[in-house]
């Protein structure tokens, strides 16, 4: 049985329609479930990337679980499972935790499952693509040795966690219409959930990588995680002022949209006083519910821009229909 869930709380400076031009702060509470004490599915590899004929270390499935209560837990003899077959009801199952390895997680640790025939983590695909997981001392890895895929169908399909006694802990029934639809190709990009105690088995729940480098996260916080509760301005501009002068202070201009969860396309631009477009930033990006830009101070051409005040806009078209714009000023200076 699920615990009760919290219900989701809006708090706009506008409200009740779904077009909210200029607004300058959000407040959000998401509904989380509570009292969870098991482990919950927060990640999702089902359409690696695979290329003989690159250089590119090739890609494995891999699912990533999540340990939210306050006690260690045992995942011997636990499993992955897929979506059981129409007639038959058989499905496939993958063991990752056999008898007399280090087999349990500790409270707010991640765990990344993925199958590896041999079992070696050191020279595993997970491990030769998402190379920074060398340098993570917390994050368990657990390899399926019996299997080379999880056989994950890329339009739709359902992975289960299930305990060593076959029960079912948590369930994802994914489909390929979760990715953001800003998304022009969503092969080696994982789906990552908002917030590890928002329930699994909703499409509101997840979205996207964020991640440009690798695509996916597993072993550390996803990329649009969002907390619980927050209180932001939907636009900041940090350092302001700031001076790319090339003294390594201040040298660049962090822009941050937060954004109730959701998933967007992303617009920002820099203008002049004047209204002359300066640098585009973002145009159509796919985007999270928080997204990071930077500003060099240079103009689309590649040259740096004249000392000066200049007015960053965003606007983020969601796909549930809403619509949010912001703007702020921020001076260069030298």
């Amino acid at each position: 049985m699920r615990p009760h869930h919290l219900f989701v709380v809006f708090m706009l400076s506008v409200a009740g329609c779904r077009e909210h031009p200029g607004i300058g702060s959000i407040s959000e509470t998401l509904p989380l479930q509570v009292g969870i004490a098991t482990p919950v599915i927060n990640e999702i590899l089902f359409d690696p990337l695979k290329d003989s004929k690159d250089t590119i270390p090739d890609q494995t499935e891999f699912v990533e679980i999540y340990n939210p209560g306050t006690t260690p837990i045992d995942l011997t003899g636990w499993s992955i499972a897929d979506r059981p077959a129409p007639v038959t009801r058989t499905y496939h199952r993958y063991y990752f935790a056999p008898a007399g390895g280090s087999n349990t997680i500790g409270p707010g640790q991640y765990a990344v499952i993925a199958p590896e025939t041999g079992g070696i983590v050191a020279t595993s695909r997970l491990v030769a693509y998402y190379t920074y997981l060398t340098g993570l001392t917390d994050v368990k890895i657990f390899l399926d040795s019996n299997h080379s895929t999880f056989d994950l169908n890329n339009d739709g399909d359902c992975v289960r966690l299930l305990d060593g006694r076959g029960a079912v802990v948590d369930s994802v029934n994914y489909t390929s219409l979760w990715h953001n639809p800003a998304n022009k190709a969503t092969k080696r990009i994982s789906l990552e959930k908002l917030n590890p105690l928002l329930t699994s088995d909703s499409p509101l729940s997840w979205s996207s990588s964020a991640d440009t480098e690798f695509g996916g996260t597993p072993g550390k916080v996803n990329s649009v995680y969002i907390p619980p509760s927050r209180s932001e301005e939907m636009l900041l501009l940090s350092p302001n002022p700031f001076s790319p002068n090339g003294d390594m202070r201040d040298d660049r201009l962090r822009i941050t949209v937060n954004l109730p969860a959701g998933s967007y396309q992303l617009a920002v631009t820099i203008y002049d006083l004047l209204g002359a477009e300066v640098r585009r930033l973002a145009s159509g990006t796919p985007a999270g519910p928080v997204a990071l830009l930077f500003w060099d101070g240079s103009n689309d051409g590649g040259v740096l821009a004249p000392p000066g005040v200049y007015r960053v806009t965003m606007n983020a078209s969601g796909f549930n229909g809403s619509r949010y714009s912001s703007t702020g000023n921020v001076t260069l200076a030298r």
